[in-house]
Order: structure tokens, then sequence, then C-alpha cells
């Protein structure tokens, strides 16, 4: 236990964070019914639709990573370097949008394997991320199986329960990968996404935590009832996408004084302006990506576009997502907080553009 006054005066106190992580858990929460109760009453209305809903829920979702490039900064010791170095992320972003496609046409089947194993890494550990600072910290055997097991239902699940709506976006990225959906390997993937649900429900449940396992339930019944597009387009637009952008308003300490005046439309105002050049970038690249007539065949040609796109912009932000779960860990409870002119700074008002150290209290 960290002694009184030793808190980290960057961290919003409990209101406040509540004011923003209770919302976010409510929203993506009712989104997700929302669409399930549609697809358990009128299955149909789904089924025509699935590109166009994905395609909202891809453009939903871009700005929760449009703000990558100012996330560095905020845990900077030295104030001064951090607008120097804030175009790195920029750089990675441009050389990633190369790159992958490079890469994808040498080795399409390696990487898109790679770009489901991170995909379910980056979405399991996100959302355990976001529960641990709505619900409390939780130990690394629970944080483990709550993300393995969220990452099996949003990347595994498709696979196993949508083969045929699935094979035609395969198909057109990674061919070699057909054997994914073959009935040899259905049942073992079914079997591994299967256990590793009931362990996260298990271990949620033993620590009390039952809003975690009914929100995972919740998942699975989204991926096994809506169809993949339609669910894939729900959950990254309206349930990662608002959790990841409710982390990082309580990160930025430019927001601190806002949050602890209650005033949260402001921070969220604040947001929007800070990603809104870099969302329209991403939308531009979208849409010149869906103008190529002869990138992908016809079938599924505009899932796959919107699938190579993700896949372009998620190996960059997963590095600027683990700095960031590193500088939240870092100022996790029972750690000490920044230097004695950091705390003046944070009690002032003013942005606070230092990184707490590490070291431990005893």
């Amino acid at each position: 236990m960290a002694p009184a006054g030793t808190g980290d005066p960057r961290r919003p106190p409990p209101a406040p964070a509540a004011r923003v992580l209770a919302p976010a858990g409510r929203i993506s929460a009712g989104a997700v019914a929302a669409v399930l109760a549609v697809g358990l009453v009128a299955p149909e209305a789904w089924r025509r639709w699935p590109v166009a809903v994905f395609l909202i829920g891809l453009v939903a979702g871009l700005p929760h990573g449009a703000v990558d490039h100012l996330v560095p900064g905020w845990f900077r010791r030295r104030p001064r370097s951090a607008a120097g170095r804030r175009g790195v992320v920029p750089l990675g972003y441009a050389a990633a949008a190369v790159a992958v496609p490079a890469a994808a046409l040498a080795a399409p089947a390696c990487v898109f394997g790679v770009f489901l194993a991170v995909s379910a890494l980056h979405f399991g550990y996100g959302d355990a991320r976001f529960c641990a600072l709505r619900d409390g910290p939780a130990g690394p055997a629970r944080r483990t199986a709550h993300a393995l097991a969220h990452g099996a239902v949003t990347t595994v699940l498709p696979l196993v329960r949508w083969p045929e709506q699935v094979r035609p976006v395969v198909r057109q990225l990674a061919p070699g990968l057909d054997w994914l959906l073959a009935a040899p390997a259905r049942p073992a993937a079914a079997a591994l996404a299967g256990a590793a649900v009931t362990a996260g429900c298990v271990t949620a449940l033993r620590g009390g935590r039952h809003r975690q396992a009914a929100e995972l339930l919740l998942l699975t019944a989204l991926f096994t009832v809506v169809p993949p597009l339609v669910a894939f387009g729900a959950y990254f637009g309206a349930w990662h996408s608002v959790r990841h952008i409710a982390r990082l308003v309580l990160a930025d300490p430019a927001n601190i004084p806002a949050l602890r005046a209650g005033r949260t439309a402001a921070v969220l105002r604040r947001f929007g302006r800070q990603a809104a050049v870099p969302t329209v970038v991403a939308l531009a690249a979208l849409a010149a990506l869906t103008a190529l007539p002869h990138a992908f065949p016809a079938d599924g040609r505009t899932a796959a576009r919107g699938v190579a796109l993700l896949a372009a912009l998620t190996f960059p932000h997963l590095v600027v997502v683990a700095h960031l779960d590193r500088c939240e860990g870092s100022a996790a409870p029972g750690r000490r907080g920044p230097p004695a002119a950091v705390r003046r700074t944070a009690r002032s008002g003013r942005p606070v553009t230092a990184r707490p150290p590490g070291r431990r209290t005893e």
C-alpha cells in the first residue's frame, strides 16, 4: 500500500474517472445488446446489410486511434522534447501503410495470420485494461484469462461459427489460410474458444466481477448469433473504440482539471478536435482504397478493403497502446507518485507532462 498522499495526481480521482468509464461501459454494452436483440428478433435485417453495418462500425471506430501521435508526449519526463518527437508516430503509420501491403503481397497468409493473432491480443488486453480501470486492478492470471477469452470471442469465434461468410474475405486477403475454415481445424478452434470463454467467466465470477462475466457472455452471444461483418462492425465501433477513447481521455493530463470539475462534455469535445484531422486522413485512405477498381475480386471486395486498411493501421497502433499500457501500469496503486514539483503542477490545474517514475513503495 502506498502512504497517504503519494497517489498519482495525474490520474483523476475515482468519481471523475467514473464519469468517463461507467458511461463508456454502458454505451458499449447497450449498443451490442441492441444489435444482438435485432439479430434474435429479426435476423433477416442484418443479413441484408452486412457490409454497410461493417463500414459504419469501421468509420465509427477510426477516431480511437487518431490521437496516437499525442500519447507519447503525455508521459514524457522532459515536456520540451514531446513536440519534437510527435512526428514519430505519424511516420510510423506512413511506414506501415507501405510496409504492410508490401509484406502482404509477398506472404499474404503469414501477414494475415499475424494480424489475427495480434488483433486478438490487442482486443483482449485492451478490454482487460479498461475493466481494471473501471472495476479495480486484477491479478496477472485473471487479467490473462480475461484477455484470452475476449480475444478468442472476437477473432476465433467468427471463423468457427460463420465459415462461409468469412471465406470470401480470407480468400482475397490470404488464400493460404483457407485451412482455418476447413472441417478438421474448426472443431479444435471451437474447443479452444469455448475453453477460453469458460475460463474467463469462471475467473471473473470467482473474483466477484459479475459484470465482466456478463459482458463476456454478451459478446459471445453477439458473435454467435449475428453475422460476422455486422458483429465485428458493432464491436469495433461501439465497444472497442468507445472503451479505448475512455482510457485516452483519462490518460491525457490536460483533461484532469475539467474532469475534476465535472466537465466531461468539454473533455470529449477536446478529444474530438484532437482526433479530427487524423480521422479525416484515415477516411481518405479508405476512400482511395475503395476507388481502386481491381484491388480485389468482386466477391467480398468492400469488406476485404476495410480489413486491409485495419491491418495497415493496427500494427503501429499496437506499439502506441503497449506504451500506454506500460505508462498506466507504472502509475498503478502501490507505486509512488511523481516528484514534488510535478505534484504542485497537478494541483495548480495546469497540464502535467511528466511521467511518474515506476519505483515501488515499500
